[in-house]
This record gives structure tokens, C-alpha cells and sequence, in this order.
């Protein structure tokens, strides 16, 4: 499914329908425009994770997979490499948190549910550094529940409870006097969740029937009536059999405004209404309505005479793409009402076209074909694969609803996929219903008057090191330092100028224990430790300040089977890790596995340094030498050629074979003079040049430090290291567990089949995987990004024979 717009606007156009008099006043608009274009100027990121479930058993994994966009325009952002994410308990308590790389937009871990966890609820939350400079929720938190086996008996255990909570809410914000007004409904039970089909009645002071509603399946409604500030109101509501009395609960003002919004085809109609009593008092006084969504907007200035209505009419394709926000100011300029609707014109989103699977001994490959998508652009694909009657997948959110719908909002919504789930005209009713509920926006005016925000909290992408010195140079020092290769990167030489007493190390992404190897680079002596004082940015996870609150997962309210004899095969809770394969070998093949590795896409030979090596030969020169090659290593000078007969003299450096140090070309290889073989990992020797043109005439020697592919030590006569406070996490392989039984109700409901973190749609238009061979029918969980702002969601059951 396509739901497309190939028009994009940058302003918000009004058709004036019914109106006592309009007017533009620019000069008296410009404190509110000021205010908003300052607040909403800087670059705004929105994050969404795909969870492969929402309730998890003790010992599994849980699979995470983020997805950060650029708020306005949808696409994946490009401003953020770091991504952090905690695991927080009932009471806020941080139990696990980790600083995950984004690439493209995208970022993928797992936490493992080990000893630190029991059971109970537990929110997830994702974020950005630059996040923490605003006040909307454009962070992503999910509440998940974790259950024990060896504590609780039973999945579920406890029945519906019949208390309820009524919420009668006048659309945007005020019950006038006098005046039909719209009243939008919420009841929910005592765990925040909606109560289907109830039924309500308005009682007026003899009881008298006024208005009646009924809730949808998330306890949504609606009503009319004419409220009169003399009387009292109440509201019967029935349920299960049961009534509830409640007090209507909002005060009835004389005087005021009131906004409605009603929807008709392709327009929508805004009327703003006030009461006999409020218009004399109004007549000719400016009021601003501004029309809005963090990004667009439109404003102008209206004026009450006669009439006690003044109506518009909005053209949708006019309007941005999802939330809008109506906001009306007063001649004070203050914020006095305030509505929200949704625009679903422009939302772009796709589904698979074509299923297949084939199989192959214990494994199934499982093909999704898509039509439509331009693999020009960045696409990605999460998949969680589970039993197709799961229990455990019963998560509010999917990647269209986070993005398009949530950070507007102030409040949580139950089961917010199921507006963007096969949209009709039901569901868009129904989403309109929800927003008139909501009442004020996300954005808070009064943040936006005070000043824009103090954009503390800077795009981050990855980590930054400031190198200090820690005594000063002589001018006869070499002030030139390398950065050994860090994790995947190349290295890196940092020259200071005369009176520079630091530099500034940007970009680094270091992966779990990996640590920093500087040296100082002389003619004389080679390299040398570094003797820097390091400083790491950050330092630390940083404390998320936006307060944030998440629905748990609905219930099924019903006892389930026993847990205790249907989980896992031979699985120690307190022990839970993911294993890494692991191969034994003899110490030989070990090192024969290792070179063979090593020398694929290579043009020279590969030789390992091991222990071995290190004791017979002192210098990186002494081991040349015992591969063939004539070396100077003494009295300053470092040179050398291949024993083909051409001698070497000091100036003639064009003979000597091409260095490479980790990737990095030394125009100046007197840096290898008495170089310790402890730094060596490996060294590629390419004899004919092969790959180097003219640079590789006398061939081609790579030296690869021991930092970057050895476990050895350093030489700490030449390199200084630094442990860095904090890390990437690495990503390791999903964790599928092992069950006593595939046929039991446990597996059935809570058990895991598979989890595809980052899958790629290829040019033909296919996204593959493999899963092991499951028992019965699955279902597929499929999330993604598309053709540069586009979504794919989709739900998937699939029968393997």
C-alpha cells in the first residue's frame, strides 16, 4: 500500500468560508512569529525502536533495532552517529545502558535479560545528545514485561478489575456557556487501558437525558450538549453490567471562545465560536489564529463584529503531512485554545508484494519482494519472527505512528498502530477523536515565549578525544603524534604548531574494550609514548531529563499455563549470554586459519607475528632480514630494498620498497628505525607492488600494528595507551533460545523463532533471510525505511509445509 503526495508545502494556505471581518496585521503578529521561528529554527531528531516483543521471558534476548529520522522531514538523519539507550525499572533504577553506533540513520544491539532482571515492567528508552535540548518527546521510550519462571507460576494471573476512570474533555480546551460544545470522552480501566463499548448518558439537574455516547474499543468517544453554568451535570456510565456515576468535572465559563473542527471530504472546516455574552466585549479586538506543526505555519488576525461564529475552511492537500496543530492567541497575544487534526495525505508507506520460502535440511530462506523501492536511497528492514499465535507481541507503537504521530503529543496512546494499520475513513474518524482528547500539543507556548532552547547538548558522532600535552615541546622536537588504528579505522598523524600546547582527536568509534595507542613520531628515535593527558567527550551515558511515560503491555486478563515445565532446554537464568562460535584448533592450524583470513583481497604474503617471532628476531628490520630483504637498521638510519642486487645508500629512498602502517602511507620510513616487533600484529609483503602503481615499483611491505589485529602487548617503550570511559557496544549475534518443547501453549504464546536486525532490499527487490526451520505456521513483524522518507510496516503470517 502507497499512501502518496508528490506536492510538498512550505506554508499553510486558508479559503475563507464564513466570517464576520479578517484581517492580516503583520507588524502586531510578529512577538508570536519571532517567538515560534527562534524555538522552532534548530534541526529537530525523532527516534523509533522496533522491539522483536513487548513481554519477554527471563533468559531470552531482547532485539532492538533503531531507527532515527529528521523530525521534519522524515528521512534518516545524518547529524548523529550516537545513539544511547537504558533499561530503567519500576522505580527508575537504571539496570543496563549502552552507547550504540548509528549508520545511515539506523542502529542495532541486543540487551541480554540476565541476573540483573525479575520480573515485573521496565521501560526502554532511546535518545540523541541533541535530543536533550528540547522539551517535546522526541525520544523513544517503550514499557516491556519481563517474567521469571522460577518465581511466577503463571503468565497471566489476575482478572478484570471493574474500577473506572472517566475523562470528559471540551475540544480545545473550554466549556462555554450557552453554546453546543463538542466533549471528547476517555474511560480506561485501572491499568490505563480503554474500555470498550461502554455507554454513557449526560444527566441534567432532574436527571433528564441530554446527550448519550458509546466508547470504541479503546475507550474513545464522544458527545454534544448545551451546557447552562446554573445547573450541575452528571455522567452514567454503564460497563459490564455495572453503572458508574460521575461528575462531569469541567467548569462552564460565561465568557470565552471555544474552537470545533469538522471534516467534509478534502477540506477541513474550523469554526471559532463565542457566546452572546463575550461578544460585546470582543467586538473589534484582535484575535491571532496560527496554524502550525514545528516546522510550517501559517498565521493571521481575526475580529468578532455581529456574528457569534466565524468559520474557515482548510484545504487539505494545502497542509502539512500528519499532525497540525490550531493554536488561537488573544489580543494579549496568549494562548487561549488549541486543536489538533491529522493529515494522512503525503504519508508514504510500503508493503512486501511476494512471499517465498524455500528449504534446505534445518534451515528456511524466506524472500519479501517490494515493488517501488529505489535502492539509490538508504532502505533497512528489522524482522521479528515468532510463533503466529504469539502472545508477546502486543506493542502501542510501529515506526509510522512514533514518527508521525507521538512527539506531538503530551499524552501516551494505546495501540497508536492501529491508526496507521489499513487506513480507512473509520480510522481516520477515529484518529480524530483521539486528538480532540489530547488537548494542547506537544509544544509548549510558554517555552516558546521565554526563548528558543539553549542548544546545550551537541550533535555527537562518536567520540572526541582532547590530546593535552603535558610538558612543553622544544623547538627541536618532532610535534607530530600517531594515532594507532582504532577498531576498523585507519590510522591517524596529528601535527601541532610551535605555542600549541593540544589537538582535538574527532570521530573516533571505538568498539567495547578497545583502547587508544598514541606515539610521538621522531627521526632520531622512531616512536615514542605519547605522554599525553586524554580527555574523552562523552565521558559518560548522559541522564535523560524529558520526563516520559509509557503504556505497559495490554493484558490478555487470563490465567495461563504453568510456566515452570515449559521453557527453556538446559538454560541457567543467572548464567544468560549470547556465545560467539567457537572454534578449537591446534595452535598451528590456529595461526594457518588466522594468515588464510588475513590474506584474502591481498596482493602480498602474510606473516603473523606470534610469541615465536618476537623472540627471535628484536626489530621490525632483524625480521626483513630474514625474509630476504637488505636492511639498514643502525646509527639513525632505517633503509630497505629486496636482495635483488640493488644496493641501498641513504639518499636514494626510491629504491626502497613502499611503507604502509595500518592502512596509512609513511612518505618517511625512518620512523621504523629500531621498531620493537611487539607492535607488529602482521606485515603483507608485496614484493612485485601489485595494486600500488608507480608507488609500489620496489614493492609493497604493510606493517599492521599489534593494536589492530594481535592480542599482544604493546612495547611500552613506544606507544602510550589510554582506556576510554566509555564505548560502543559491539553487535553480536541474536540469541534464539532452545525450548523443552515446540508444541506446548508456552512456545506458542511467548516463545521466539527469529530476529533480523538490519536486512537490505537489493536491487532486484527482494529482502532475504534465513531462520532455522520452524514448527507451524509464523508470523512476521516487518518495520523499515524507504526511499528517503518512506516507512514499510507490515504483519505477516506465513504457513511452511
Amino acid at each position: 500500500m502507497i499512501i502518496k503526495t508528490t506536492r510538498k508545502f512550505h506554508k499553510l494556505f486558508f479559503i475563507l468560508f464564513l466570517v464576520s471581518s479578517l484581517s492580516m496585521s503583520a507588524q502586531e503578529d510578529s512577538d508570536i512569529l519571532d517567538a515560534y521561528e527562534d524555538y522552532t529554527e534548530a534541526a529537530r531528531e525523532v527516534v523509533y525502536v522496533h522491539l522483536n516483543k513487548s513481554t519477554y521471558i527471563k533468559g531470552e534476548s531482547i532485539g532492538f533495532t533503531a531507527y532515527v529520522m529528521d523530525k521534519k522531514d522524515k528521512k534518516p538523519s545524518q547529524l548523529t552517529t550516537n545513539l544511547y539507550v537504558s533499561i530503567e525499572d519500576e522505580k527508575n533504577n537504571i539496570v543496563k545502558k549502552k552507547l550504540i553506533r548509528v549508520d545511515d540513520g539506523v542502529a542495532s544491539i541486543y540487551f541480554e535479560i540476565d541476573s540483573l532482571f525479575t520480573s515485573g515492567f521496565y521501560k526502554v528508552n532511546a535518545y540523541t545528545n541533541w535530543m536533550l535540548n528540547f522539551n517535546e518527546q522526541n525520544h523513544y521510550v517503550e514499557s516491556i514485561r519481563i517474567i521469571n519462571p522460577e518465581i511466577d507460576e503463571y503468565t497471566e494471573n489476575e482478572l478484570v478489575n471493574n474500577d473506572l476512570d472517566a475523562q470528559f474533555l471540551p475540544e480545545s480546551g473550554h466549556l462555554l456557556n450557552g453554546v453546543i460544545n463538542n466533549i471528547g470522552v476517555v474511560i480506561k480501566d485501572h491499568y490505563g487501558f480503554g474500555i470498550p463499548n461502554a455507554k454513557g448518558e449526560i444527566l441534567g439537574n432532574d436527571n433528564q437525558v441530554l446527550s448519550t455516547f458509546a466508547t470504541n474499543e479503546f475507550g474513545i468517544g464522544k458527545f454534544q450538549f448545551l451546557p447552562n453554568s446554573t445547573n450541575t451535570y452528571k455522567v452514567k456510565i454503564s460497563n459490564a453490567n455495572k453503572n458508574f456515576l460521575f461528575d462531569l468535572n469541567q467548569t462552564i465559563e460565561r465568557r470565552g471562545i471555544i474552537m470545533t473542527l469538522k471534516r467534509l471530504k478534502s477540506k477541513v472546516f474550523i469554526s471559532l465560536i463565542t457566546n452572546n455574552e463575550t461578544l460585546e466585549s470582543i467586538k473589534n479586538d484582535r484575535y491571532t489564529l496560527m496554524a502550525h506543526n514545528g516546522d510550517n505555519y501559517d498565521i493571521m488576525d481575526i475580529y468578532f463584529t455581529d456574528n457569534t461564529v466565524v468559520t474557515k475552511a482548510i484545504d487539505l492537500e494545502n497542509t502539512a503531512t500528519g499532525v497540525n496543530i490550531l493554536t488561537l492567541f488573544n489580543n494579549e497575544d496568549k494562548p487561549i485554545a488549541e486543536r489538533l487534526f491529522f493529515n494522512y495525505n503525503g504519508i508514504e508507506m510500503y508493503k512486501s508484494s511476494t512471499i517465498s520460502a524455500s528449504k534446505k535440511r534445518d534451515t528456511v530462506t524466506i524472500d519479501l519482494g517490494f515493488k517501488g523501492i529505489d535502492t539509490e536511497y538508504i532502505n533497512s528492514l528489522s524482522i521479528s519472527v515468532l510463533p503466529e499465535d504469539t502472545k508477546s507481541y502486543n506493542r502501542h507503537n510501529n515506526i509510522v505512528s512514533y514518527t508521525y504521530l507521538q512527539p506531538y503529543l503530551r499524552g501516551t496512546i494505546e495501540s497508536a498502530k492501529y491508526y496507521f494499520t489499513d487506513v480507512d475513513a473509520k480510522k481516520e474518524y477515529e484518529l480524530d477523536n483521539l486528538l480532540l482528547t489530547q488537548g494542547w500539543s506537544s509544544y509548549n507556548w510558554n517555552a516558546i515565549f521565554q526563548n528558543a532552547p539553549n542548544q546545550t547538548h551537541t550533535f555527537e558522532q562518536g567520540i572526541r578525544l582532547k590530546a593535552n600535552l603535558t610538558s612543553k615541546l622544544s623547538e627541536n622536537d618532532n610535534n607530530s603524534f600517531l594515532l594507532h588504528a582504532v577498531a576498523n579505522e585507519e590510522p591517524r598523524i596529528f601535527d601541532l604548531s610551535q605555542g600549541e600546547n593540544s589537538f582535538l582527536i574527532d570521530n573516533l568509534f571505538p568498539i567495547g574494550s578497545d583502547k587508544i595507542y598514541m606515539s610521538r613520531m621522531t627521526k632520531v628515535n622512531g616512536l615514542l609514548p605519547a605522554s599525553l593527558y586524554f580527555q574523552s567527550f562523552p565521558s559518560a551515558v548522559p541522564a535523560l531529563t524529558v520526563d516520559s511515560r509509557a503504556l505497559n503491555p495490554k493484558h490478555d486478563y487470563q490465567i495461563e499455563a504453568n510456566l515452570k515445565s515449559n521453557v527453556f532446554k538446559e538454560f541457567n537464568f543467572d548464567k544468560v549470554q549470547a556465545l560467539d562460535e567457537v572454534v578449537i584448533q591446534s595452535e598451528i592450524e590456529r595461526k594457518r586459519t588466522q594468515i588464510r583470513k588475513l590474506e584474502e583481497h591481498k596482493f602480498g604474503k602474510v606473516s603473523v607475528i606470534d610469541e615465536e617471532e618476537r623472540l627471535l628476531f628484536n626489530t621490525l628490520g632483524e625480521f626483513l632480514q630474514s625474509k630476504n630483504f637488505f636492511v639498514i637498521d643502525k646509527r639513525g638510519e632505517f633503509y630497505v630494498s629486496d636482495r635483488s642486487g640493488i644496493t641501498v645508500t641513504p639518499n636514494s629512498p626510491a629504491t626502497q620498497p613502499a611503507f604502509f602502517l595500518d592502512g596509512m602511507y609513511i612518505a618517511d620510513p625512518q620512523i621504523f628505525y629500531q621498531y620493537s616487533l611487539t607492535n607488529v600484529g602482521y606485515i603483507e609483503i608485496n614484493r612485485l607492488g601489485i595494486g600500488q602503481g608507480a608507488r609500489g615499483a620496489s614493492g609493497v611491505i604493510k606493517i599492521y600494528s599489534s593494536t589492530k589485529g594481535s592480542k599482544s602487548t604493546n612495547n611500552q617503550d613506544t606507544v602510550q595507551d589510554f582506556t576510554l570511559p566509555l564505548s560502543f557496544s559491539a553487535e553480536k549475534k541474536f540469541y534464539v533460545p532452545k525450548y523443552q518443547s515446540y508444541y506446548s501453549d508456552f512456545y506458542k504464546g511467548y516463545g521466539v523463532v527469529g530476529w533480523e536486525p538490519k536486512i537490505k532490499v537489493d536491487e532486484n527487490g527482494y529482502a532475504s533471510f534465513k531462520i532455522v526451520k520452524p514448527r507451524g505456521t509464523i508470523k512476521l513483524f516487518i518495520e523499515g525505511i524507504a526511499n528517503d522518507g518512506a516507512f514499510i510496516f507490515e504483519e505477516k503470517s506465513i504457513k511452511l509445509n
